[in-house]
């Protein structure tokens, strides 16, 4: 190399990046969240998000934080427990259940489900 280039680092805040943090487990899970699922009016909506994972053995608690109060959450799974407190929503379920999961997070508190973004996710595996 004859000249020496500067890195350059950029942030892009719009975007909801997956984070690995199940520290010391095996495996990996992600979760990616698409946006906008359903409107309701000016009464809020539903927003979609999706989780996968592999290498994962035993039972998952996932936990995604969101930039608004989620009202309600739901999967495509009836064997997943999915809860909700202010802006995180959580699910407990057994790695084997179907992978990928289809995640459906509620508001209903008169905000824009257009401007509902995850902001981020952790799990750990018991």
């Amino acid at each position: 190399m004859k000249t020496y280039k500067k890195p350059v680092v950029t942030v892009d805040a719009g975007m909801a990046e997956g984070v690995y943090a199940a520290s010391g487990a095996k495996g990996k899970l992600n979760v990616v969240y698409h946006g906008v699922w359903d409107r309701w009016g000016t009464n809020g909506g539903k927003g979609l998000a999706m989780a996968d994972w592999s290498g994962i053995n035993g039972t998952i608690t996932l936990n995604i934080t969101f930039n608004d109060t989620v009202d309600q959450v739901e999967t495509d799974n009836a064997s997943v427990q999915a809860s909700c407190s202010g802006k995180t929503a959580t699910f407990t379920f057994a790695s084997t259940v179907s992978n990928s999961l289809t995640i459906g997070v509620h508001l209903n508190h008169g905000t824009s489900i257009d401007d509902l973004k995850m902001t981020g996710f952790t799990y750990s595996v018991n």
